[in-house]
């Protein structure tokens, strides 16, 4: 078994490398802020899910983004899963799920994890999700400025977006990557020309990203605009 996860990371290895070669060189920004209402990229994940019958969200905490989501419409089955105790929630481990959902949602979750615990882990929703459904997944983008393994101690592996991007063409979903940026929802002025500044140099200069995270957005059978 212990071999079995440790290679995980290896499986499909050649297919994610042809992917890779033609992945999209840009990746849309989208901004998160702060707020009880749906954030520019919440409100690409509420898009995904709007119309769904059920939805799993992994890792949902405090259950923020599951009242976010309600309060914008959604009216499906939500169930979560968390291992923490501090919150009501349908599941303490995936092990626990034993149906699938036209929709999983897993935010700032996997990065806590090992490579091949993380990627063990987008395995398993693969198995629990309708032939027809959507998987959304959040996490630090590996390219950020800032260094994301110094944000959380807890943080073990962080992933960039290209290769997030190939992992789930390799098994043959539709795609849409991705880059977001915390911010303000409405910068002054004088922040807004700092902002412009600091994207200069972090990506003209260094050649690094100034977006602290990374989405995926992947679907069977139908293409995500």
């Amino acid at each position: 078994m212990q071999n079995n996860i440790s290679n995980i990371a290896y499986e499909r290895y050649w297919e994610r490398k042809q992917a890779l070669a033609a992945s999209p060189q840009h990746f849309a920004l989208k901004r998160w802020w702060r707020s009880k209402d749906l954030s520019e990229i919440e409100s690409c994940y509420f898009e995904a899910i709007k119309n769904r019958s059920s939805v799993l969200d992994v890792g949902a905490g405090d259950l923020r983004v599951r009242d976010k989501l309600v309060r914008a419409g959604f009216h499906g089955l939500y169930h979560t899963m968390d291992i923490g105790a501090e919150y009501e929630h349908t599941y303490h481990t995936l092990d626990d799920v034993s149906r699938t959902y036209s929709a999983i949602i897993c935010l700032d979750v996997i990065e806590h994890m090992t490579l091949s615990e993380g990627l063990g882990m987008l395995s398993r929703f693969v198995e629990l999700l309708d032939k027809d459904g959507v998987i959304i997944v959040q996490t630090p983008n590996g390219k950020c400025i800032r260094n994301p393994m110094g944000w959380d101690m807890t943080h073990l592996h962080i992933y960039n977006l290209p290769d997030l991007w190939a992992h789930f063409k390799s098994y043959g979903f539709d795609v849409t990557g991705h880059r977001v940026w915390f911010t303000d929802q409405y910068p002054s002025s004088i922040s807004r020309f700092k902002m412009l500044l600091n994207r200069l140099v972090v990506t003209r200069i260094i050649g690094s990203d100034y977006a602290d995270n990374i989405a995926i957005i992947a679907q069977r059978g139908i293409k995500i605009n």
